[in-house]
């Protein structure tokens, strides 16, 4: 299974010219292929139109991605997430800081990124980016459909489940046949036994003489 392309995404630069796409208009590379695990333009859409992929786009100067589209792939939970036209996106990267830059007011109410160190708005997240979460936590990316390998029966393993269920057929017969036996010889000592027993002699019960009549 390929699981190297989330490395891959956030090493990668975007919105620079595609190479095969040099003589065309709009043909910067703005979209990851997470089967290909590479960058390409909306000309190269054809060769990746059954793959994953993920649209990158800018957020003040920096590489963002829409949070509905990531959380397929990874878990965001716990990353900062901004607004680009009503949407939720997440950093790939971190921001830059300056070395000089002395700690906002607004950290009283936000919080710092376990990684960075950046300020956070929000108190409930612990990362400004996707790459200082895979820094900071063991991060593996979601296994899909696609990637789980089915493993199909050997011939061997075939054949060995195949014996089991003859061996199993040949014992619920045997076990059929063998109950049956026993209903049919609990029946036939039934008949034996009630034919071995000695009969009662049966007592005519005597009867009044009659006289005969006088004329």
């Amino acid at each position: 299974m390929k699981t190297d392309w989330l490395s891959t995404l956030l090493q990668s630069k975007f919105f620079g010219p595609c190479i095969h796409h040099q003589e065309i208009r709009k043909n910067e590379e703005n979209v990851f292929c997470i089967d290909c695990s590479l960058g390409f333009c909306r000309h190269c859409m054809a060769a990746h139109c059954f793959h994953r992929r993920l649209q990158i786009c800018k957020y003040v100067y920096h590489d963002v991605v829409r949070l509905h589209e990531m959380q397929k792939h990874l878990d965001c939970s716990k990353i900062q997430t901004y607004k680009i036209n009503g949407e939720k996106a997440v950093h790939l990267n971190p921001r830059p800081q300056s070395k000089d830059t002395k700690p906002s007011t607004k950290s009283k109410f936000g919080g710092t990124c376990e990684a960075c160190e950046r300020y956070l708005q929000d108190l409930t997240n612990c990362f400004c980016s996707i790459a200082c979460k895979v820094s900071a936590v063991s991060v593996k990316p979601k296994d899909q459909s696609h990637d789980l390998m089915i493993p199909f029966p050997t011939p061997e393993a075939a054949t060995t489940l195949e014996e089991n269920c003859h061996q199993e057929t040949d014992t619920n017969e045997m076990e059929s046949s063998i109950s049956v036996a026993d209903s049919s010889e609990e029946i036939r000592g039934a008949g034996v036994s009630s034919a071995l027993k000695p009969r009662k002699p049966r007592h005519k019960r005597k009867c009044i003489p009659l006289r005969a009549p006088h004329f």
